[in-house]
């Protein structure tokens, strides 16, 4: 998604599918304790209101939306990878 936006058809489900994905990195987060980590920590906090948040109509504003929940999504993700809480992905 950096420079080519998703079809407009794609947005809703890839929304859907992002949201998923960041709300089981938060859970793992949570139940793992990364949470005495203040990186692991702060993106589990920016998560939470991401998740609810609904798509905006706009092309450009969901657009950012899916940038926001992709780039918090692999943010955490890399994190807990680096506390060893998850596996690397292959």
């Amino acid at each position: 998604m950096d420079d080519v936006p998703p079809a407009e058809g794609d947005t809703a489900p890839l929304a859907q599918r992002l949201s998923g994905h960041l709300a089981r990195l938060v859970t793992i987060a949570v139940a793992s304790e990364a949470g005495q980590d203040t990186t692991a920590e702060q993106l589990a906090l920016q998560a939470r209101p991401l998740q609810t948040e609904p798509l905006p109509g706009e092309r450009r504003a969901a657009t950012a939306h899916l940038r926001r929940l992709g780039w918090t999504a692999n943010e955490l993700h890399d994190r807990l990878t680096a506390l060893r809480r998850i596996k690397e992905a292959a």
